[in-house]
């Protein structure tokens, strides 16, 4: 579909071409893409991330953790209504960036363009998590099986990619390349077999998932989990573990949702958790079929497939092991305590298999399968990046050969080189101490801790302009929204969804950055620099300076996108 848009007298004509997209993603497709977008570490790692947010988690059928799943799940209802409405009047691939630069009246191009850069921004940095999180996988993987078999080469699965048991320096880094390599394959597929490629591994290890909680329950036993801790971890036992969880307060008690301040804490990891679920709307313009049924299905399904696997999933199979030992274990991680047992984080088969070694195999496949889908986010990744990337240069908002369309690949491919180089220079900066420490404590690698917090920071417009497209929208552009599903409703879907991203941000991002700020502890600059703050800046400054340029650029050629 082209757009044509004359202009002034004296002007140029502008005249949005055709995207070189081809509709050729089913409904299950886009709902396996939007899955592998948000899964991620979740079939072994959920419950790594109780400790993330650092702070007290306790139980009330479902652990504090499983509550906020549910919680930011029921809210995040809201965005995909919002999602699925505004997609079916604006079928186009671009998602957010299309949404806002559309219906925000004068500031919406730029508004648009900071919103999905630093969307893409964090999502290569979210890349830069998952690369290493894959060859940790195949360690924990080896892991079992030594806990299985004895087996000396697999008992030292810790060595694999590996200096002195930490993934970094060349072992890790050509590590790296290698998974990179692996995701460029995939991503530069024909649209039509990249689905297909998709579509198959999320199935493979979605069955892994159901396999793990369905043999978890029925073999997993807490009495002998605890009884073959000590033999297998160097002595540690479930008392010291609990003990950590205690001293360093992530032991808490009834469902921890009150007060909101802390709270928010908890909702702010399961957002970076959920973060994907929406994407098959960034691919609208690809979509088969009805649009809205199919972005609603996709969306939907999705998002139940998150909430269930944050917490029913995750919550039942802890509650078998112990909370107390998670949350120990998990805080040993997180703090980077070199005590950690067995030197890698409390993944759900790595402690299956502590407590059944004899069901090695099962608890292997499901490890390695699992392995799947931190890999399989990368790819998806990188695929709606380079939608993005197509909406951008159609709206010239960057160079035309930036999202330049591959007629054999039908997609764009710039675009998508472009993000995975980025990735890759992440991956130096994972693996070398190139960064002052100063920047990157403590010896000048970029950790895994500082791109998630970076990632939620710099996805704060992702969430929140949603909210404000759909109370803006139907006001500032009747014309657009005229047949918009659920178009009275849309300003109400809004205004709950702005308000809690709002308070949601300002109690987890915002606040603590200004109390620190005001606390006067360490210098502005150290606090900006520790926290990755710094970088966020940075990007976002880039982002003003590119649009800048580029605005100048049209005002050269006579040519006028708004």
């Amino acid at each position: 579909m082209s757009e044509t848009i004359t202009e002034p007298e004296g002007r140029k004509l502008f005249t949005r071409q055709s995207s070189g997209l081809v509709r050729e993603v089913s409904v299950t497709n886009a709902l396996f893409f939007n899955t592998a977008a948000f899964v991620g570490t979740g079939v072994g790692w959920y419950p790594v991330f109780y400790t993330l947010a650092f702070i007290p988690v306790g139980s009330a059928l479902f652990t504090t953790y499983g509550w906020a799943a549910i919680i930011v799940g029921a809210f995040g209802v809201l965005l995909a209504l919002i999602f699925a409405s505004l997609s079916s009047v604006m079928p186009r691939s671009g998602g957010d960036y299309v949404f806002t630069s559309r219906l925000i009246p004068g500031v919406g191009p730029f508004l648009g363009w900071v919103e999905s850069f630093t969307l893409v921004m964090a999502s290569i940095a979210i890349i830069a998590f998952e690369v290493p999180i894959v060859l940790r996988n195949l360690q924990i993987t080896g892991r079992i099986i030594g806990i299985g078999t004895g087996s000396d080469f697999f008992e030292r699965a810790n060595g694999w990619f590996a200096r002195d048991g930490v993934i970094i320096g060349w072992p890790g880094f050509i590590g790296a390349l290698l998974v990179l390599a692996l995701i460029f394959w995939v991503v530069i597929q024909p649209t039509r077999r990249f689905h297909r490629i998709v579509t198959g591994l999320a199935v493979v290890s979605l069955a892994s998932a159901v396999a793990m909680f369905v043999f978890g329950l029925i073999f997993i036993s807490k009495g002998a989990f605890e009884s073959n801790l000590p033999r297998f971890a160097d002595g540690v036992t479930v008392a010291d573990l609990a003990r950590v969880a205690t001293e360093n307060g992530f032991k808490g008690d009834g469902v921890g949702i009150f007060p909101i301040s802390i709270f928010a804490f908890m909702a702010a990891i399961l957002l970076l958790n959920f973060i994907g679920f929406q994407y098959s709307a960034y691919i609208a313009g690809e979509v088969t079929g009805n649009v809205r049924r199919g972005i609603m299905i996709a969306l939907l399904g999705a998002l139940g497939i998150a909430v269930l696997m944050s917490s029913v999933y995750t919550d039942f199979l802890s509650y078998r092991i112990g909370l107390d030992a998670q949350l120990g274990w998990g805080g040993l991680f997180w703090l980077g305590d070199p005590s950690l047992p067995l030197g890698q984080p409390n993944s759900l088969p790595l402690l299956a298999s502590i407590s059944r070694p004899g069901l090695w195999p099962i608890w292997a496949a499901v490890s390695f399968g699992g392995a799947i889908f931190p890999f399989l986010l990368c790819p998806v990744y990188l695929n709606f990046i380079g939608r993005l990337g197509l909406a951008w240069s159609l709206d010239r908002q960057v160079p035309e050969w930036f999202g330049n369309v591959s007629e054999r690949l039908r997609a764009p491919i710039n675009a998508i080189l472009t993000a995975l180089g980025v990735a890759v220079v992440f991956a130096i900066l994972q693996n070398f101490a190139l960064l002052p420490t100063s920047i990157a404590p403590p010896d000048g690698h970029l950790n895994l801790v500082a791109t998630l917090w970076f990632s939620i920071l710099m996805a704060f417009l992702t969430w929140f302009m949603p909210g404000i497209n759909a109370l803006v929208g139907p006001f500032a552009r009747r014309d657009l929204l005229r047949n918009a599903p659920w178009r009275p409703w849309l300003p109400v879907f809004g205004v709950v969804w702005a308000v809690f991203i709002g308070v949601l941000f300002w109690f987890a991002g915002f606040k603590p950055i200004i109390d620190a700020l005001g606390a006067g502890e360490e210098s502005t600059l150290d606090y900006l620099n520790r926290t990755g703050i710094t970088f966020t800046l940075i990007f976002l400054g880039f982002a003003i300076v590119v649009y800048a340029i580029q605005a100048l650029r049209r005002r050269a050629q006579g040519v006028d996108v708004a």
